[in-house]
């Protein structure tokens, strides 16, 4: 069976990460936690994931039991340590990667997920939140988007709120003028493609197809037209060891496979 655009997905986050690297997962991000637990099996041994409160370290571990369960109190069977949200909240300048969903997100790498409207009393769809996002997409190193839903409806112009800020109204100096000491947005990962940001103008641009998914599908899929190079490489496949690890140890239940 040749790998699924999740599958890919996973593997392109595994392959950004270094060992000993300071890892942040959310909740409800299975791909981006197959990628971080791939990766810890693999090549980064040393990465530190935290998960809640806990440090958790799954290089060892036979087989993960459940990837829609990574955000749950049961990791504590194989946490390092556990530290008080103070203590978390005071580190998070120190973490290398965390990752973001929204119910919107811009072609500057904004994302919302307060809600729907123009009314903030009176929102056609309240989201869940920013849960915090606010405060570490601002100061960690960098930060990936992830999204099952690439369409119009998720990617829009502009956001109707920002949770999480990427690059504003775009420019590279974006940030740095509101005194935001993290790097930003680096990624935007969906089931259909992998996009990343021009480096003058942020805005977002593709990076890689995945498969099932035509150029004309993909601009199509989204409230803003995509930069697009005029090479556009292939991402590089996956390796047999890559494949069957994710299979076999971190994704046993076959959740990537899944349409």
């Amino acid at each position: 069976m040749q790998a699924t655009a999740k599958e890919l997905a996973a593997i392109f986050i595994a392959r950004q990460i270094n060992n000993g690297d300071y890892i942040s997962l959310g909740t409800n991000l299975p791909v981006p936690a197959a990628g971080v637990l791939l990766a810890q099996i693999t090549h980064a041994p040393d990465a530190k994931i935290n998960v809640l409160s806990y440090f958790v370290n799954l290089a060892g571990m036979d087989s993960f039991p459940d990837l829609g369960q990574i955000a749950n109190p049961s990791v504590v069977r194989w946490a390092d340590g556990v530290m008080p949200v103070e203590q978390l909240i005071y580190g998070i300048r120190r973490m290398d990667l965390c990752f973001a969903g929204g119910i919107q997100i811009d072609r500057y790498g904004n994302t919302n997920l307060i809600g729907i409207g123009d009314d903030p009393q009176n929102l056609k769809f309240r989201g869940p939140g920013s849960v915090g996002t606010a405060t570490v997409m601002a100061n960690c190193r960098k930060f990936f988007i992830y999204t099952n839903d690439h369409s119009p409806r998720t990617f829009v112009p502009k956001c109707d709120f920002i949770s999480a800020f990427g690059w504003g109204d775009g420019g590279a100096d974006s940030r740095t003028r509101l005194g935001l000491p993290g790097e930003g947005p680096r990624f935007v990962i969906t089931p259909k493609a992998i996009m990343d940001f021009d480096e003058t103008s942020k805005a977002m641009r593709l990076k890689h197809l995945l498969p099932g998914t035509s150029l004309e599908e993909l601009q199509a899929s989204a409230g803003f037209e995509l930069l697009v190079p005029d090479q556009l490489p292939e991402m590089e496949p996956p390796s047999a060891e890559e494949l069957s690890l994710l299979r076999t140890r971190v994704d046993a239940k076959g959740y990537l496979r899944q349409t």
